[in-house]
């Protein structure tokens, strides 16, 4: 089976390597730098060549415009990103024969705090990333076989620019005040336990929309406490804050019901307590 990753240079793309390197799987990487090959996946032309070239069993696209303010303020930079190239994919996978997978969002719940959404639930597009997120969704959808997977995923990175778990833990770290979000649900899990997820599902070919996420819904404030205890790095004098501060708009009950890929998987998904385990397993690693 040969598998093309798109963003494999990207926090999920590097960990599917990795996963797909234990596995032994044969892939090949795309990014605009520093992969197999590279090229910008708004590219039309240079999309299509690479996939017609390499006749792929399965394509999994990762890439993304993730920060807020950017796709608010460039919504058409969002869209051309976050939306477009899987019009040309689900169309080429149809053509072509191989899975197509689309790995999109949680961003789409709000006003329900820990409330877990499963596949069905009403989706709100509160801002430029979640619409271009959404009709990324809708272009994949149009091949029936074509696999949507709803997350939100945490992990280590090690680039110049911090993930969102390396600015906490180095926030942590450098005993910095911090403000913690008690009315912003989310239901995270680690890069390492969605790869391997990720692969343990593929065989058996699901399609439409799936979650793949922690079986449980958390606060972002209750994430980093529990991160805090773990790591036994203490919190300075934290003050609890509104996710309504930020300066986009965000949706803020993002908790998903993942019953129906445990089903699948016949296994449970991991809850935080596991959640934070493998943070800590691969923070010690990293030190």
């Amino acid at each position: 089976m040969r598998i093309g990753i798109l963003g494999i240079t990207g926090l999920l793309g590097n960990a599917l390597k990795h996963e797909l390197l234990k596995r032994g799987y044969e892939f090949i990487g795309v990014a605009r730098s520093n992969a197999d090959v590279c090229f910008d996946i708004t590219s039309n032309k240079d999309l299509e060549d690479f996939v017609r070239e390499y006749k792929f069993d399965v394509i999994i696209n990762t890439c993304a415009i993730v920060n807020h303010s950017l796709c608010d303020n460039n919504p058409e930079a969002a869209y051309c990103t976050n939306a477009r190239p899987n019009a040309l994919l689900a169309n080429l996978s149809k053509e072509l024969s191989f899975k197509f997978v689309f790995i999109s969002t949680d961003g789409y719940f709000c006003g329900d705090r820990d409330c877990k959404h499963d596949e069905s639930s009403e989706v709100k597009l509160l801002n430029e990333y979640a619409k271009t997120k959404f009709a990324g969704e809708c272009f994949t959808l149009t091949n029936p076989n074509s696999l949507v997977i709803r997350t939100n995923i945490v992990g280590f990175k090690g680039a110049e620019q911090p993930t969102f778990l390396e600015w906490v833990i180095n926030s942590l770290k450098n005993k910095e005040k911090m403000t913690l979000f008690d009315d912003y649900y989310t239901s995270s899990i680690t890069v390492t336990q969605f790869s391997k997820a990720l692969f343990d599902l593929l065989p058996q070919n699901p399609t439409g929309i799936l979650n793949l996420a922690s079986s449980e819904v958390f606060s972002k404030a209750k994430f980093i406490n529990c991160l805090s205890d773990v790591l036994e790095l203490p919190l300075i004098e934290p003050k609890i804050g509104s996710v309504s501060q930020l300066v986009s708009k965000r949706a803020d009950s993002l908790g998903l019901n993942v019953s129906k890929a445990e089903s699948l998987l016949g296994y449970k998904l991991p809850d935080l307590e596991a959640v934070i385990k493998q943070i800590k397993e691969e923070y010690d690693e990293i030190c």
